[in-house]
């Protein structure tokens, strides 16, 4: 039984990478990986006042608080774009944008358009993230558990919301 799971763990180990691969996942899970360590690349202050929204064609969406901060991290934006870089593996951003949250611009949107999808961010809670560890921890490989971890994250973190 005990050499049926290790026999397991290690085709799962030697295939996940290569699926994540193939796929064309590795790159996005990469790009993803800031989503949940956020606020220790950023720190606790930046981390209160915005947070990531989402990650398209290498531009990082912001929501930031209030039209101060906005300011406050245009004005550092080069620096956090730098810094969010050098934490990548395989990809990078090519630029952060920023928006204030839905109803404080004072702007309406496209009153042609019925209901829009946003991707919000919401943290999976510390005993879902702990029970998820528990189960990977029997593979064997570093970066293949890392990346199936990261990968349930943003799954389970990543919600959609139609308004």
């Amino acid at each position: 039984m005990a050499d049926r799971i290790k026999s397991n763990q290690n085709r799962i180990s030697r295939v996940l990478p290569s699926l994540l691969q193939d796929k064309g996942w590795e790159m996005q899970l990469d790009l993803h990986s800031i989503f949940p360590r956020w606020q220790e690349l950023v720190g606790e202050e930046v981390s209160m006042h915005a947070q990531p929204l989402k990650i398209e064609r290498d531009v990082l969406w912001l929501e930031v608080e209030n039209s101060s901060w906005l300011q406050q991290l245009q004005y550092q934006k080069l620096e956090l774009l730098d810094t969010l870089n050098s934490c990548f593996r395989l990809s990078h951003l090519k630029d952060i944008k920023m928006v204030l949250p839905k109803g404080s611009s004072g702007k309406t949107g496209n009153p042609d358009k019925k209901s829009t999808s946003r991707i919000e961010f919401i943290k999976p809670s510390e005993e879902k993230v702990a029970a998820f560890q528990r189960q990977v921890a029997c593979i064997a490989d570093e970066q293949c558990r890392e990346a199936l971890m990261q990968f349930w994250y943003l799954a389970q973190a990543c919600k959609r919301k139609t308004e």
